[in-house]
């Protein structure tokens, strides 16, 4: 995957905990995603940057018993979640493999090659993208799934969610793409890829419903502070963690409408 930014999120237990709490929410936008993007029964998948293997789950799901998947990450920690969560799962047909894909050789080559929330941490993201595209067999698809911090945002003003979404936006860009979704197919001409088709969703949700939103927030924030702190973007103090959500919701009351990052993706077949 290329030379990694510093991933700013690291591997902690918290963190691992905090990507089964986003899954939840966020899956049901990413399986869309993969429909969208032909991704069906018994086709063989390669999962970049693996995480806690939601990712693979959903996939697994997605090309049933007669498909398969090859998961991979750089953290060693975070293979062997993925790992636990497989088998957890009752899942045969998962694997995974530490390192960076990009640079691996398969027996076989890939019907498909996925990732999400990935290429804004790689410090080359076209490159990783060029080589990846070459563990596919003719007509596979690759697609991609990104962020974009710009897009979240409440109505009428909820100002501590606002915080909340500058306060992340500032510390993923210190030292990753934090906006990088709309970008998708600029990246994917630059790998020298056929043109990308692209697909936005967001959550949103209003008064109490806006809880989910709002836990996703707060548990990045918790994933976050420490780097928050150390750069600037807001003291301990102004996060007041403990009550953060709590403060939220309140300002939400029955009637704002809270949404939350742009979820994007982009694909095409080569």
């Amino acid at each position: 995957m290329g030379a990694p930014h510093d991933y700013v999120l690291g591997h902690t237990e918290a963190e691992l905990k905090r990507l089964a709490s986003q899954a939840r929410l966020i899956d049901p936008i990413i399986k869309r995603f993969f429909q969208s993007a032909g991704i069906g029964d018994g086709m063989r998948i390669l999962d970049v940057g693996s995480g806690a293997g939601d990712v693979a789950v959903l996939v697994a799901r997605l090309v049933g018993p007669s498909g398969t998947i090859i998961g991979s990450d750089l953290a060693p920690a975070a293979v062997a979640a993925a790992q636990q969560r497989v088998k957890a799962a009752g899942l045969s047909n998962v694997d995974f493999r530490q390192g960076d894909p990009a640079e691996m050789t398969f027996d076989e080559p890939f019907d498909a090659v996925v990732g999400r929330y990935v290429l804004q941490f790689m410090a080359d993201p076209a490159g990783s993208l060029a080589r990846l595209a070459k563990h596919l067999r003719p007509s596979g698809v690759i697609v991609f799934h990104e962020l974009d911090w710009s897009g979240a945002r409440s109505t009428p003003t909820v100002p501590t969610f606002d915080s909340v979404c500058r306060w992340i936006d500032r510390t993923i860009a210190s030292s990753a793409q934090s906006r990088l979704g709309p970008k998708l197919a600029s990246l994917f001409r630059k790998a020298g890829l056929p043109p990308a088709t692209m697909q936005l969703e967001a959550a949103i949700a209003s008064g109490p419903a806006a809880g989910d939103i709002v836990r996703l927030m707060t548990e990045l924030v918790e994933t976050l502070l420490p780097t928050m702190t150390r750069i600037g973007v807001a003291s301990k103090e102004e996060v007041s963690l403990p009550t953060l959500e709590a403060r939220i919701l309140e300002e939400v009351g029955a009637d704002a409408t809270l949404i939350a990052r742009s979820e994007v993706a982009a694909w095409t077949r080569v």
